[in-house]
C-alpha cells in the first residue's frame, strides 16, 4: 500500500501505468502534452479543456484521471491523505467553474464489472461551482445500483459555504469503510477540520478503488487541478494511521487574564444552495447550507420552511458553524423562487445554540436563489463506464491444409476470431504468407507482407487469400495464425494459442508439358496419320473423292490435329496436359463432334 506518494515510472499515455508510492495507476486522459504532467516527483498536474475525454467517453464528459489498478474489497478500512488546489482561471484570480452536471476531483469507484451496471461513484470529493462538496451514494443490499434504476440514495454531506482559494493547497484527510450491510462510514478533515463524519450503508455491495483527477460534463472553462503527497493505507494500518494522534504544540507562555467577554448569540452570516446556479429537475436534490457566526449544538430535528410550502430536512453539522439541510425539487416546483428559504422551523423541541447555550439569531437564514433554475423533466445521470478486464480471445480455423490454383486462383481461409468481454479489443495476426499470395478482407482491403494483423471487423467480413504464383512448381506455405485481446484501460494483452494453415500453391498434377512439348507431340501424331504421305502437308489441293472411307476420316483428324495445334501454339497458353492434343489426335472422329476447340484456355 501507498506510504510514501512517491511517483515513479511516469507515463501520461493513455492505457499506460506508473506507480505512486508502490501502488499502480492507470491512465485515463486525451493524450495531449497538457492532459497530464509530472512536475515534480510528489505531484501530478491534471488539466482539461472542453472536448478532452478519454478513450471510452463520448462528447458529454471532459476527463483527466488517474485510477488504481487494484481493487479494494467492501468493510476494509481505508485511510487516504493527500494535498489538493485548483489553479486559477477566471478574473482576478478567481476559479471558474459553469459544468452544468458534475465535477468531481476524487472518487471511490466501484466495481462495475462485479456489479454488471455501470454506477456513479459510492463517495466523490467534488466542486459545486466554486465551493468543496463531499457526496455519498449507497443502496440497500441486493438492489440494482444503476441510475435509472431509482435505488440510490444519495447524500451531500458538507458543501463549503466560502469560495475555493486559488493557488493554495488544501490538506485534504479520508477515513472511509466502503459497506451497505453494517459498519460503514465515512469521515473527512480538510485543514485540520473535520467536516465530515458520517456512520451508515456506504457504496453497492462491491469492492472499489481510488481515482482522481479531474472528471467533470463538459464546459467552456479551462480546468487545472495539482494534486501531491497522496497516500493511501487500508486495513489495519489505515485503522492505526486513522487513531493516530498528531504532535502536541509546545505549550506557549501564560497569557495574562483578559477581562471575560459578554455571550453573543450566534447569527447566520450565510446561506447557500448547492448547486447555486443552472437547472434543477423533478426529484434532483439541493442542499441548503446555513453559515453561523460560531459553532453551535443542534438538538432534534431542525427544518428550512420553503416558498413552495415544503421543507429541507436538517442532515448535519453539529458541533460546527455549518448545518446542511436537503430538499428534493417536487413536480409542483414551477418558479425560480420555489426553493427560497422563507425561515427555520424548530418544531417538536429542536433547538441551535452555541455552547453557552444561547439559542442562535436564525433571521439570516432567508434567502431567494435567483441562479436556480427548475425543469420538469428528470435527466439521466451519465454513469461511469465499468473498468474492462481481459479475456482470452478464441481463434477457430476451418481448415488447416488449403490449395490454391496458379495465378489469379483464390481460397477462402475460413477464420474467425472472438472474445466474451465486448470492452477487449481483438485482432488477428498472420506471419508466413509469401510474396506471390496476398489476403483480401470482406470491404476489398487486400493486404501483402510475411506479418500482417487484422481488426476482428476485418476477420469477421472474410477473408480471402488469391495466388499470382507463375511457376510449375508446387510451393508449400505455413501461414501461422494468433489472436489477441487487448484491455482498453490497462494496455494488458492476452493471446490464443497459435494455428497453422498449410497452403499448397498451386495443386500438383498427374502430367505437366510445356508448349513445345505439344508441339511436338502434335506433330509426331499428325506423322503418324498422315504415314508417310508428308505431301498432304505440304500441298494445299484439294483431296479427291477416289480416297477410301479410312482416307477420308485421316483427313478429318488430320485438319482437327493441325487446328489443335494451332489453337495452343497461337494461345501459348502456358501449362497444359499435353494428352489433350494426343487424345484429341488419335480420337479425331469423336473430337470432332464436340466444342472443345471453342472453349477459351487462357
Amino acid at each position: 500500500m501507498d506510504t510514501t506518494g512517491t511517483i515513479t515510472s511516469f507515463s501520461s499515455t493513455p492505457m499506460s501505468r506508473f506507480a505512486i508510492g508502490g501502488d499502480i495507476y492507470g491512465v485515463q486522459d486525451a493524450s495531449t502534452s497538457y492532459s497530464l504532467t509530472n512536475p515534480d516527483p510528489q505531484t501530478l498536474r491534471f488539466e482539461v479543456q472542453q472536448g478532452d475525454h478519454a478513450w471510452y467517453d463520448d462528447s458529454s464528459v471532459d476527463r483527466s484521471e488517474v485510477s488504481g489498478a487494484v481493487n479494494i474489497a467492501g468493510s476494509t478500512p481505508i485511510n487516504l491523505n493527500y494535498q489538493f488546489m485548483v489553479e486559477a482561471n477566471g478574473p482576478n484570480g478567481s476559479f471558474v467553474n459553469t459544468a452544468d452536471g458534475w465535477f468531481i476531483v476524487g472518487q471511490m469507484h466501484n466495481d462495475d464489472n462485479a456489479s454488471g451496471v455501470g454506477t456513479s461513484p459510492p463517495f466523490a470529493i467534488q466542486l459545486a461551482g466554486d465551493h468543496l462538496q463531499v457526496v455519498a451514494r449507497y443502496v440497500a443490499p441486493g438492489l440494482d445500483p444503476s441510475n435509472g434504476a431509482g435505488n440510490v440514495q444519495m447524500l451531500t454531506l458538507w458543501t463549503d459555504p466560502n469560495p475555493i482559494q486559488t493557488g493554495v493547497y488544501n490538506n485534504i484527510q479520508i477515513q472511509a469503510d466502503v459497506s451497505n450491510t453494517g459498519g460503514g462510514y465515512l469521515k473527512v478533515s480538510i485543514n485540520g477540520t473535520q467536516v465530515v463524519n458520517y456512520s451508515g450503508p456506504l457504496g453497492y455491495g462491491q469492492a472499489t478503488n481510488w481515482e482522481y483527477g479531474v472528471y467533470r460534463s463538459t464546459a467552456p472553462e479551462t480546468v487545472a487541478v495539482d494534486y501531491r503527497n497522496m497516500t493511501l493505507l487500508t486495513g489495519a494500518a489505515a485503522t492505526a494511521a486513522g487513531t493516530s494522534t498528531q504532535p502536541t504544540t509546545p505549550t506557549q507562555p501564560t497569557t495574562p487574564t483578559q477581562p471575560t467577554t459578554p455571550n453573543v448569540a450566534p447569527t447566520v452570516t450565510q446561506a447557500s444552495a448547492s448547486p447555486g446556479t443552472g437547472t434543477e429537475h423533478v426529484g434532483d436534490v439541493v442542499t441548503l447550507t446555513l453559515a453561523l457566526s460560531e459553532a453551535v449544538t443542534v438538538t432534534g430535528t431542525p427544518t428550512l420552511s420553503l416558498n413552495d410550502g415544503a421543507s429541507a430536512t436538517y442532515v448535519g453539522g453539529s458541533g460546527t458553524n455549518t448545518l446542511t439541510f436537503q430538499t428534493k425539487v417536487a413536480s409542483t416546483d414551477t418558479s425560480t423562487s420555489a426553493l427560497a428559504i422563507t425561515g427555520v422551523n424548530l418544531a417538536g423541541g429542536a433547538s441551535i445554540k452555541d455552547s453557552g447555550g444561547l439559542a442562535a439569531d436564525l433571521s439570516g437564514a432567508v434567502k431567494t436563489f435567483s441562479g436556480l433554475q427548475i425543469s420538469p423533466t428528470t435527466p439521466t445521470m451519465p454513469t461511469q463506464p465499468a473498468t474492462p478486464t481481459v479475456t482470452m480471445p478464441v481463434l477457430s480455423v476451418a481448415d488447416n491444409s488449403l490449395w490454391v490454383a496458379g495465378r489469379g486462383g483464390h481460397v477462402d481461409l475460413g477464420t474467425t476470431v472472438s472474445t466474451t468481454d465486448p470492452n477487449d479489443s481483438v485482432s488477428l495476426n498472420i506471419k508466413g504468407l509469401p510474396k506471390y499470395e496476398t489476403i483480401t478482407t470482406g470491404d476489398g482491403t487486400t493486404f501483402r507482407g510475411s506479418d500482417i494483423t487484422l481488426s476482428s471487423a476485418q476477420v469477421a467480413s472474410g477473408l480471402t487469400l488469391t495466388s499470382y504464383y507463375r511457376g510449375s512448381a508446387h510451393p508449400v506455405a505455413n501461414l501461422t495464425l494468433t489472436a489477441s485481446a487487448k484491455d482498453p484501460v490497462t494496455g494488458a494483452v492476452t493471446s490464443s494459442a497459435s494455428q497453422t494453415i498449410t497452403v499448397t500453391d498451386p495443386r500438383p498434377s498427374t502430367t505437366s508439358t510445356g508448349t513445345t512439348s505439344l508441339a511436338n507431340q502434335g506433330f509426331s501424331h499428325l506423322h503418324d496419320r498422315l504415314g508417310s504421305d508428308t505431301n498432304t502437308l505440304a500441298t494445299n489441293a484439294p483431296q479427291t473423292t477416289s480416297w477410301a472411307g479410312h482416307d477420308t476420316a485421316r483427313t478429318s483428324q488430320t485438319s482437327h490435329s493441325f487446328a489443335l495445334l494451332n489453337q495452343y501454339l497461337a494461345g501459348s497458353s502456358g501449362r497444359v496436359d499435353g494428352g489433350q492434343i494426343a487424345a484429341a489426335i488419335s480420337n479425331g472422329a469423336a473430337w470432332a463432334q464436340n466444342a472443345f476447340l471453342t472453349k477459351p484456355h487462357q
